[in-house]
């Protein structure tokens, strides 16, 4: 499970108070989540650096302008790479008014028929994998399954052709474990080259769909550029990677935690057996309770008053999702896993104007994994 690497380093008094390791922290944060909550649930963890853990707080910064994405700045690409644009920062952390321009124009292009195109080949390849699964006598849920299958429906979305999907899936792999702290430095490094080298690829087929353009997402930004001049060229590959990254990792981490849980719960599994009318709210538990993003982060822009604290300007606020979603104010009995929880008003895709962009793709790509993987 990714952390946030700043947030594991500056925490590790607490893990050395509370008698466990960062390593066992990664592998199940909930405890020590539920600890800070109990003990400091709007906490400072060093000047400037701020943790938020109830669900009302963490939906309120969400929501509110005076909070703030920290942007980095546009990067110039390396000289392997040197007929690459230079890359804008993408519409997850910008501010308006590039935010608004940027999610205007995904909001346009993204029509309803992207998902119908998409609904029949989610399917045949949920199959497909399944199949493969059942006749090699089992396998790794994540690598033969939860990995490739929103890594290729993104790819499918966007248009990228068949005979490349196999580099696709591989330029993928090595990018998400790039964003993992817990990798090895080479590993990351690897993933960090395999960034530019998907951007590449991005950049190519980007001039071939501007003279041969598809039924798909990427065909449709070129053609809102087209017409608006609204989107450089850099932030279409940016635009592009993004839609990877957040619709690939998210849902990933959805299947396998999604999975696992329903094994360690064999009463749900059996219900659901007896009743798939339930799967629909038992996929809102398990984001829930396996919170696929487990921090978000903020940078307050003025003095703000949270209770009785004051986070100053300037301030970065790490937002723990996970224990927002786990709130018992909100969720009654949070650790319990309960197919039946309705209403769920749980923040997996966030709140706000950086709500995750892809929430009905990923919602194509999990409402069918577990009733085939049952």
């Amino acid at each position: 499970m990714a952390m946030d690497e700043a947030m594991m380093q500056l925490s590790g008094k607490w893990f050395h108070a509370l008698g466990i390791s960062q390593a066992q922290f990664a592998a199940n944060p909930y405890p020590v989540y539920r600890h800070w909550q109990q003990t400091s649930p709007i906490k400072e963890l060093a000047p400037g650096q701020w943790m938020i853990l109830n669900y009302h707080d963490v939906r309120t910064i969400l929501m509110d302008d005076r909070f703030i994405k920290r942007t980095p700045v546009p990067r110039t690409p390396p000289p392997k790479f040197h007929t690459l644009p230079v890359l804008s920062p993408s519409m997850l952390v910008t501010n308006p008014p590039d935010h608004t321009r940027l999610r205007s124009l995904v909001n346009r292009a993204f029509q309803p028929k992207h998902l119908e195109r998409l609904r029949p080949y989610i399917a045949e390849l949920a199959g497909e994998l399944l199949d493969s699964f059942v006749n090699n006598g089992g396998g790794n849920l994540v690598e033969d399954y939860a990995f490739p299958l929103p890594a290729l429906v993104i790819a499918e979305l966007l248009g990228v052709p068949a005979k490349d999907r196999s580099l696709f899936r591989s330029l993928s792999q090595k990018i998400a474990l790039m964003i993992d702290p817990t990798q090895e430095p080479a590993i990351r490094q690897q993933g960090q080259e395999a960034r530019w080298e998907l951007l590449d690829y991005f950049h190519h087929l980007a001039q071939h769909k501007k003279q041969n353009p598809g039924d798909d997402l990427l065909s449709a930004l070129l053609q809102v550029q087209g017409q608006e001049g609204t989107l450089s060229a850099g932030e279409l590959l940016t635009m592009s990677l993004l839609l990877l990254v957040a619709g690939h990792e998210t849902t990933t981490n959805l299947i396998s935690l999604g999975t696992y849980r329903l094994l360690m719960t064999p009463s749900a599994r059996d219900e659901l057996r007896l009743n798939p009318a339930l799967w629909a709210i038992a996929v809102e538990e398990c984001l829930r309770f396996e919170s696929p993003v487990q921090l978000d982060g903020r940078m307050a822009q003025q003095d703000v008053r949270m209770g009785d604290q004051i986070i100053p300007e300037g301030a970065s606020v790490t937002l723990v999702l996970a224990q927002a979603n786990r709130d018992p104010v909100v969720f009654p009995n949070p650790d319990t896993f309960d197919i039946h929880r309705h209403p769920n008003m749980h923040l997996a895709f966030g709140r706000g104007i950086h709500m995750s962009p892809l929430p009905h793709v990923m919602g194509e790509s999990r409402g069918i994994y577990p009733e085939g993987l049952d």
